[in-house]
This record gives C-alpha cells, structure tokens and sequence, in this order.
C-alpha cells in the first residue's frame, strides 16, 4: 500500500490577507492558519467513496513543531482508514473471488522469474554487454535461491544468495581450470610438439563488487515484481543489504610526480608511432584507455591559441568496434593539449595516412589512429605493447588507468579547481571527483582565522 503524503500546507491568512479579507476566527490569535490536503491515488479512489483528496485546517503556533505534529496526526489517521478499507475490499475480492491457482506468477520460482525478466529485458531494449551481465548475475540467483518462491523470498534470503557469490565464483573458477587443465594435456598438438606447457594463471574470486551488483540485480527484479503487483514488498531492499554489502570505491594508484616525470621522459625518447600517441594521451589528458583507443582525426581541432581533443565515443567491451556512446552525457567533453603532444599527433596523422594510401586504403577523418590501418586495437593487444614499455622503461605492474589517476592527482595538487578536473575526467559530478581524490586536494584553510581576522580590523580602520 502506497501512504498518503499530506501536499505542503497552504497558508490560509496569507491567501485573505492579499484578498483584503480580515483574518478566519480563532480560540488563539497568535495561531496561523493553514489549509491541508492529502491527494487520493486514482486506484484508492473506489473504496474510498470516490474521493479525490481530504482538507484539513489546522492552526499552529509554528511550522516546526506545532504544525508538523498536525500534519504527521492527519496522515496517520487518514492512511489508517485507508489501510482499513482496503482490507475491508480484500475481504470482499476473496469471498467473491477464487484464490490464485498454484502456478500463478506470485509463486512462481524467483530463479524462473529473474529469468523471464532477463528474456523480456533482452529483446532489443538493453545493450549485449548488459545482457551478458545479467544472464551472469542470474547463474547465482539460480544456483543459489533459484527454487523459492517469489512470494516467499525473504531479506534473509538475499543475504545468504550474496554470501555464496565468492563461493560459487571459486567452486566454477576450479572446474573450469581442471577442465582446461585436462583438455591442454590431451591436445593433439602438445604431443606432437612434445612441449612442456606453462602452468595457467590463478583463479580469480569474486568479491564486494560483484556482491553489490547482484543485490542491484535483485532488487530491480522484484521493482518489476512490485510493479507487476506480483508481490508486495520488494524484500532486496532491506537496510542492512544495503551497509553489508557495498560497492567498493575504484582503485586510485597514481605515479608520484617524480614518477611521472621519468615516464614522461621515457615516452618523448619513443618514436613516433601510434603507441607514443596513446601513451601522451593517457598522461596529458586523462582520458579513459577505452576512450583512447577510439580517438580518430576528426577528434582533434589544431587551433593555434590551443589544441583540443574532443571525446565522442569509446571502444565497446573489450573488443575491436567503436560506439558513438560514452560512459554518461558528461563524458562527450572536450580536452585541451599541450602543444608536444598535438604536434606529435599531427606527425602520426600524416605518417598513417601515408600508410594507408601505400596499402591501397582509403584514409578518413574517422580512421582509428590507435590501431593497424582501419582498425583499432583490442585493449589486450594494446596492453601487451603497454607491459613492453613498461618493462623496459623501469616501471612495475602499473595500469594504463593509474595515468588517469596521475592526471586528476597532480592537477588538484596544483591547485586547479575541483570543478574544472571533474569536467575534464567526465565524471557526472564534481562531488563524486572529490569523493575520490579528496585526500590529494591541497589543504587551504591554514592561516584562515588570522587572514580572516585580519581583514575585520582592516575595514574597520579604513571605515
């Protein structure tokens, strides 16, 4: 059952007061009066006697003591007799009604329905790669609390259904590894070559986030369930689901400024080439690698007072095919250059063009510039030139995004405005920019009292 919300209350003596109208009768004059209406939803209406609102005057000697008490009693009162009446109909519906047979949908599975939700999402109104997503989020609902009733979930539950996510994820990762394990050895061409084959790399175990991303799951199943008036209370959105089980914030690891010094150095001695591009472009703007690698020429404006480079689209998934649809509307954003780094892009533009017209392939302002001729490159093959690199320049195990981190840090530290690097990271808010790097904005309240101290008796003398 939805409440009742009493609409803000309308000020009665204000309202006669602009008529000209002399002020209603009162026990005590120092009381204000004011009007209060409850709106009846259009489905409450009928055993309601058709209403479509209640009216109160209330006189209260504040707004917000005396009135809020006023308006909490109306509420209660009137959702009171909502509630009552309801049950009244509900009585009635069952006497004159035969109950839900058994394989309605309200006991139906929440494995089956989650499914049927997934199937009804898939058709055309959600992209593959959310798909993929939730067809994975499912494969532990199922295996976990697949078989109760959608009716009968409990928050109880959902927790025990977010507790078993690591284990799942452990007991599949193992049985995929053993059966990896046992098809390498039987390979006909590992005979054959009578090679040793390198052990594959550990496990990976879910954890926190993909905890947090079934409980969204979960919830936005039973929203739809509550929706559909399948069930009454969405029982994933219990108080305590939501502290346990957080999404955890992203991984900040950025260079030191000396750091960022030398790998700055290492990259201006590459030669030109799409790597040494991405690499600056990584460094000196911050942008996101999968935004990186769908930079193409029709993104860069050469102005002589300053070189920008416009973000408009990004590389889908971890594949090889560039989508005009960035992470969020702040995303398509536009990035100023120093001019190094857009003279070096001038000299790659060129020099793949050149390439290209030898290969017999025609060049355009929507080429990609990281990648072979008109393709751009998969991130894991970029990451493989990436770990070259770094190998060879001295660096540890680094990712390629710690040099967006690097870019936000730096820059703060430097005492550019939060607001000014929020928009350049395309982040949706500066609140969320500083959520993240709020340990590297420079502190500037030290001095403050005594400046601010200071200034008082200034004015004071010159007045």
């Amino acid at each position: 059952m939805k409440k009742l919300r009493c609409d803000k209350p309308y000020d009665l003596d204000e309202a006669r007061k602009k008529k000209g109208l002399p002020r209603r009768k009162r026990k005590d004059s120092r009381t204000t009066a004011y009007e209060l209406t409850i709106r009846i939803p259009p489905e409450y209406r009928e055993c309601l006697g058709g209403k479509k609102k209640f009216t109160r005057t209330a006189f209260a000697l504040n707004k917000k003591e005396d009135l809020k008490s006023q308006i909490e009693a109306f509420e209660y009162e009137k959702n009171a007799e909502l509630e009552e009446k309801l049950g009244q109909r509900e009585v009635e519906q069952q006497d004159e009604s035969p109950r839900k047979e058994k394989g309605s949908r309200s006991t139906e599975s929440i494995g089956d329905y989650a499914e049927r939700y997934v199937d009804i999402r898939s058709n055309g109104s959600i992209r593959e790669e959310t798909q993929r997503n939730e067809r994975n989020y499912l494969r532990y609902v199922k295996a976990s609390i697949g078989s109760i009733a959608i009716c009968d979930l409990t928050s109880e539950d959902i927790e025990f259904c977010l507790l078993q996510v690591p284990v799942l994820s452990e007991k599949w990762a193992k049985e995929k590894r053993a059966a990896r394990e046992a098809n390498r050895k039987t390979a006909d061409w590992c005979k054959r070559s009578h090679r040793k084959l390198k052990p594959l790399a550990p496990i990976r175990v879910a954890g926190p986030d993909l905890q947090a991303k079934v409980l969204k799951f979960l919830r936005e199943v039973l929203n739809y369930a509550c929706e559909k008036e399948d069930i009454q209370k969405n029982v994933a959105k219990a108080k305590f689901l939501t502290r346990l089980f957080k999404k955890s914030k992203p991984l900040i690891d950025p260079l030191m400024p000396d750091e960022a010094a030398r790998f700055l150095k290492a990259v201006e001695l590459l030669p030109v080439g799409f790597l040494k591009v991405a690499l600056l472009l990584l460094l000196n703007t911050g942008m996101r690698p999968e935004e990186m690698q769908a930079v193409r020429p029709g993104n860069f404006i050469f102005d002589d007072a300053e070189p920008v480079v416009n973000i408009t689209s990004v590389v889908e998934g971890k594949g090889a095919k560039i989508v005009d649809y960035p992470k969020s509307d702040a995303s398509r954003r536009s990035i100023p250059l120093d001019l190094y780094t857009a003279e070096i892009v001038k000299q790659w533009i060129a020099m793949k063009r050149q390439m290209m017209e030898e290969s017999g392939l025609r060049f355009t302002m929507g080429t990609p510039l990281i990648g072979p001729l008109d393709t751009p490159y998969t991130y894991r093959t970029f990451h493989t030139y990436w770990e070259n690199f770094c190998r060879k320049a001295g660096f540890g195990d680094i990712r390629p995004y710690a040099l967006r981190h690097t870019f936000a840090t730096l820059n703060l530290a430097n005492g550019e405005n939060i607001k000014t690097v929020s928009v350049l990271l395309g982040h949706k808010s500066s609140a969320y920019t500083l959520d993240l790097y709020a340990g590297y904005v420079p502190m500037t309240g030290v001095g403050l009292g005594i400046r601010y101290m200071n200034f008082l008796r200034s004015y004071d003398i010159a007045a």
